[in-house]
């Protein structure tokens, strides 16, 4: 009774902790629009491995592995930085200054 009682708990920790690291972004195969701004648009997908890949405008797209954050989902190379926080982003290149981005249903053309 004691072991099964344990598993039980065990097994509902690990379910727990799992449902914490969800990817504020999507899932696989699920593509997150973004509106930036001054006609910035963002097209997030989530890739295999912690990493997104982002596409502003039509440029190409650029692949960021997740980083450590203290809240939301971040995402960063040396030259590129997303960070989301519950449909709210932020995008910088290089740089720029730090675009704040707002999570849409649909991409604005």
């Amino acid at each position: 009774m004691h072991k099964s009682v344990s598993a039980l708990l065990a097994a509902a920790t690990l379910l727990a902790i799992s449902g914490c690291m969800t990817n504020e972004v999507g899932g696989p195969g699920v593509s997150a629009y973004y509106d930036c701004g001054n006609g910035t648009r963002l097209k997030v997908d989530s890739l295999s491995g912690d990493r997104i890949q982002v596409q502003m405008n039509d440029n190409d797209p650029i692949i960021l592995p997740a980083v450590k954050a203290a809240s939301g989902a971040k995402y960063m190379t040396a030259q590129h930085e997303f960070w989301d926080k519950g449909g709210e982003a932020s995008w910088t290149v290089g740089r720029m200054v730090q675009m704040a981005c707002q999570k849409v249903t649909m991409p604005r053309r």
